[in-house]
Parts: C-alpha cells; structure tokens; sequence
C-alpha cells in the first residue's frame, strides 16, 4: 500500500506542478487588486504542498501500520456509507428544516460518526459551524439560505 500512495502523491504532485505552470499564463496582479492566477496558482500549490506530504509519509510508512489500516478497512467503508446516507437526507430534508436545523444535525450525526465521544463537543462543534455559516454567507455576504417550517 505504501507503494501505492506514494505513485499516487507522484501523480498529484505532477497534476499540481501542471496547473502551478499552466495558471502563469493569467495576469497575477498585485497585492491590492489580484488577478485571476491567483486562486488556480494557490490550489496549485496547496495540492504540490499536501502531496509531498503524503510522498513522505508514505516512505516512512511501517509494515505494521499498513496491516491496521486494511483491517480497519471494513468498518471506513461503512462509515463512508453512512455519512453518503446523511448527506442525501440532509438534502431531502432542506426544504422542510430549513438550512441551519439540517446544518446542525447533520454536522452534529457527522461528528458522532467521525469519533467525537462527547456530545457537548458535538454539539459545540456544530453549533459554531452553522454560526460560522450564517456570520460569513448571511450576515457578510448577505447570502439567502434555504429556509422550512422551523427556521
């Protein structure tokens, strides 16, 4: 496996180095007023950046650890399943909860899947999400959300 992540980080850091090379022909801009290679040139680089991390760590990586991981393999995929089940009734029931009610517990079913123990935790956790949501895209940027019977 070790093997294969490290073919795949080569393979990620090619695409980054292409997109990298390819947004230069966009005017960069200035500090001020940035131009439209700046978003392409910073995903270009973030992607460069996450994929010689995973070159790394994907050298270092010990027998050991490659055996926990296929047998923690089973049980990722039915987390996978479940989050995919979560995020379809989060869509579902939009129109009816409104956004931030299926904001909330779909952040909140999400952290509990994701291993967070304690539900304050949880619960802080999504609660500061939706306000995040609402203080950038409806307060800021004066975004309308989606709204249902309860708000």
């Amino acid at each position: 496996m070790a093997k294969k992540d490290a073919l795949s980080s080569l393979i990620l850091l090619g695409i980054g180095l292409f997109f990298l090379l390819y947004s230069r022909q966009y005017e960069l801009g200035t500090l001020t007023a940035p131009g439209e290679a700046v978003f392409p040139m910073l995903i270009a680089v973030a992607v460069i950046a996450l994929a010689g991390w995973l070159f790394i760590v994907s050298i270092f990586k010990t027998k050991s650890q490659e055996e926990e991981k296929s047998e923690n393999a089973a049980e990722n995929n039915i987390r996978v399943l479940f989050l995919t089940v979560l995020v379809i009734a989060a869509l579902l029931f939009m129109g009816t909860l409104g956004f931030f009610v299926t904001s909330f517990l779909l952040i909140l079913l999400c952290c509990k899947l994701l291993g967070v123990t304690e539900w304050s935790k949880a619960v802080f956790i999504a609660a500061g999400a939706v306000l995040g949501a609402y203080l950038i895209f409806g307060f800021w940027l004066k975004v309308s959300f989606p709204t249902g019977l309860l708000i």
